[in-house]
């Protein structure tokens, strides 16, 4: 069967992402758009996927847990998880920086609940990245029973491409931006498999999808496709 996608959405979690990207607004506007399975995948940080999740299964939109990680080398990996346990279970396990948020210079990091009241912030900037190395997070995403996937590729900003000059060995599946060419998909598809995502830090960002074939509309399907 086929779904709609888009696994690189960021709630107001994320300092850089707008204050009204709340998981209630997000799987909202998801669901307008047509998408059946997303991801909130905030930088360094999991608050917000739990609820998201629960939120989800209101609307019939798949949420899949997810995070963002920044690693040592300031690349960004897309970590999917089958279930929010595997996906805190790795949270749990990764080193972060421990520096403090200043609100007032690099954004709100809010915290919320199933009716999109603030209930707290993230008091660590999570702008800053982690201890682990590029080529260390597929074997632990793995521990997890998750998948890592090179973000954005083709962004100079955090790319793997362009920090490392290559793609790591270890990773078969890669993101590109809604703004990859026909060229550039087809010359990564001979090689990896390959999702496109939005990296959507507005709500009128987040985008109509792709089309994946699942077995199914679940986290679980879309991790055992992508590791194929």
């Amino acid at each position: 069967m086929k779904f709609k996608y888009d696994l690189h959405l960021h709630s107001a979690l994320s300092p850089c992402a707008d204050d009204d990207m709340t998981p209630c607004n997000i799987v909202g506007f998801a669901k307008l758009n047509g998408l059946d399975i997303i991801a909130i995948s905030d930088h360094n940080a999991i608050g917000n996927v739990k609820v998201a999740m629960e939120i989800g299964k209101a609307y019939g939109v798949t949420v899949v847990p997810a995070m963002e990680l920044q690693t040592a080398e300031d690349i960004h990996i897309l970590c999917l998880f089958k279930s929010f346990s595997d996906l805190k279970g790795f949270y749990d396990s990764v080193d972060f920086y421990k520096i403090k948020n200043r609100a007032e210079i690099f954004g709100n990091q809010y915290l919320f609940d199933a009716d999109d009241n603030v209930i707290g912030q993230e008091e660590r900037l999570l702008l800053n990245g982690s201890a682990i190395s590029c080529e260390a997070v597929t074997s632990a995403v793995a521990r997890f029973d998750g998948i890592a996937v090179a973000a954005h590729v083709d962004r100079e900003e955090n790319g793997m491409v362009a920090v490392l000059g290559t793609i790591s060995d270890g990773y078969t599946v890669i993101e590109l931006s809604t703004r990859a060419d026909e060229k550039t998909i087809e010359a990564y598809k001979r090689k990896y498999k390959v999702i496109i995502d939005s990296d959507a830090h507005t709500l009128f960002s987040i985008s109509k999808g792709r089309d994946i074939e699942l077995t199914e509309n679940s986290a679980e399907a879309l991790i055992n496709y992508l590791k194929r």
